[in-house]
């Protein structure tokens, strides 16, 4: 008997093909490249992301290629600048404290993918524990607010600050290596 219901494997090649058309009218290779990959970053997360529940296959794609983007960047971020960050437990608390909207805008995210935090492996399950506080908290309670009264469209909007999220870090990063590629220079 054959299945009727596609792996998540099997998803994420559906859900790349569905997207083709959109990788054709990119004009340069290396944005087909990284189009790709973004697909290959979540595939990484197969066993753990099929277990987000989640009805919109796109969804946990997106979250599991924004999590392994998270991981390089915070990766090299902390090579370049040597940062020791607080854990997620302290920032939780100040969010707690200082930002209740921000803090339930945590909790609905945590709640929405409960499935792929519990699949996920003690290390992973905190780093990406510590992109959705650190996502949180670089929203103010305005922003909050809005992502919260906006809950059917919660998880696009919360993408949108993920990869803003990410941009961030890639600037802070940008600029960590122009700082230290003048110090050589002047060295």
């Amino acid at each position: 008997m054959g299945r009727s219901i596609p792996s998540f494997r099997q998803l994420i090649e559906i859900e790349q093909l569905n997207w083709s058309g959109f990788k054709k009218e990119l004009p340069p290779k290396n944005d087909k490249e990284a189009f790709n990959t973004i697909f290959e970053n979540a595939k990484l997360y197969t066993q753990y992301l099929s277990n987000a529940n989640r009805p919109i296959p796109i969804e946990p794609i997106m979250m599991g290629a924004l999590f392994q983007n998270y991981k390089m960047l915070l990766k090299l971020y902390k090579e370049v600048d040597n940062v020791n960050e607080e854990s997620a437990k302290q920032k939780l608390v100040l969010l707690e404290r200082e930002k209740p909207f921000t803090k339930t805008l945590f909790d609905k995210t945590c709640e929405r993918w409960h499935g792929l935090l519990y699949a996920l492996h003690r290390d992973d399950r905190e780093r990406l524990l510590m992109m959705l506080v650190d996502c949180c908290n670089s929203l103010d309670e305005g922003a909050a607010k809005m992502l919260i009264d906006k809950d059917p469209s919660i998880s696009v909007l919360f993408f949108f600050c993920l990869v803003l999220q990410n941009q961030k870090m890639i600037e802070r990063i940008k600029k960590s290596t122009e700082k230290n590629i003048k110090k050589i220079l002047i060295c």
